[in-house]
C-alpha cells in the first residue's frame, strides 16, 4: 500500500519533476475476442493492449488509423514503470477531452496505442532532501532523473509510428512523494509529465 511522506522540512520548493508510482490501470483476465473462424479480434481488456507495446502486433477488428482525416482519433495510454503494462488515465486537464480514453471506456474503441516506459535509467542527482513520514519521522531522500521511452502504434496493424526517448530532470526537492510497496522509501525519482509529451502526440491524436 502506497505510503505519504510528508512536507521537507527544509522549505524545498515545489515539485517540477513527476510523481512516483503515477500508474492506474485496467484489472481483470487478459483475453481477446475472435479469431480467423469467428471474425475480427478484438480486446476485451486493456490488458490485452499489452502485445501491441510490446510486440508490435494490433487487433483486426480495432478501428482503422487515417492520419490524413483531420478529427480526434481516440488512444490508450499505456504505462509501464517496471515490468508490467497497465492503462492510465491522464488526469482532467492534462490533455483534451477525447484524447485518451478512460477506465470506463471500450479499449476496442482506440485508433492508436500510446505505450509510454518510463524510468528506463535513473541517474542520482546527488540531491539530499530532508523530509518527514507521515508518523512524523525524519527521513532523508536521495533524488534521481530518469529516462523514458514513448511510441505512438497503430492499434489496428501493431505498426510504430512515433518513437522518442526523453529525460525527466528536476534539481528541486518533492513537496510529498507516494511510494508503492517494494520501492525504496528514501529514493525520489523524476519522472515524465504529460507537458513534457503533449506536444509529441498531438499530431498523431489531433492532426
Amino acid at each position: 500500500m502506497a505510503g505519504l511522506l510528508g512536507v521537507a522540512l527544509c522549505g524545498c520548493s515545489s515539485l517540477t519533476g513527476g510523481t512516483t508510482g503515477g500508474t492506474g490501470g485496467g484489472t481483470g483476465k487478459s483475453s481477446s475476442k475472435g479469431s480467423a473462424a469467428d471474425g475480427p479480434e478484438v480486446p476485451e481488456s486493456t490488458l490485452d493492449l499489452e502485445r501491441v507495446c510490446t510486440d508490435g502486433l494490433g487487433f483486426s477488428g480495432m478501428p482503422a488509423y487515417d492520419r490524413t482525416k483531420k478529427t480526434v482519433h481516440p488512444a490508450m495510454l499505456m504505462n509501464n514503470s517496471g515490468d508490467t503494462w497497465s492503462q492510465f488515465e491522464p488526469p482532467s486537464g492534462d490533455f483534451p477531452k477525447g484524447w485518451f480514453l478512460g477506465y470506463s471506456d471500450k479499449p476496442a474503441d482506440a485508433e492508436l496505442v500510446v505505450c509510454l516506459e518510463n524510468r528506463t535509467k535513473a541517474t542520482a542527482t546527488g540531491k539530499v532532501c530532508d523530509m518527514e513520514t507521515d508518523d512524523g519521522k525524519p527521513l532523508k531522500i536521495r533524488t534521481y532523473n530518469t529516462s523514458y521511452r514513448l511510441r505512438i502504434v497503430e492499434a489496428r496493424t501493431g505498426k510504430e509510428l512515433y518513437k522518442h526517448t526523453g529525460e525527466a530532470k528536476s534539481d528541486e526537492c518533492p513537496v510529498y512523494m507516494l511510494t508503492s510497496e517494494g520501492e525504496d522509501k528514501d529514493k525520489y525519482y523524476n519522472e515524465v509529465r504529460p507537458k513534457d509529451y503533449r506536444k509529441r502526440v498531438k499530431p498523431f491524436i489531433a492532426p
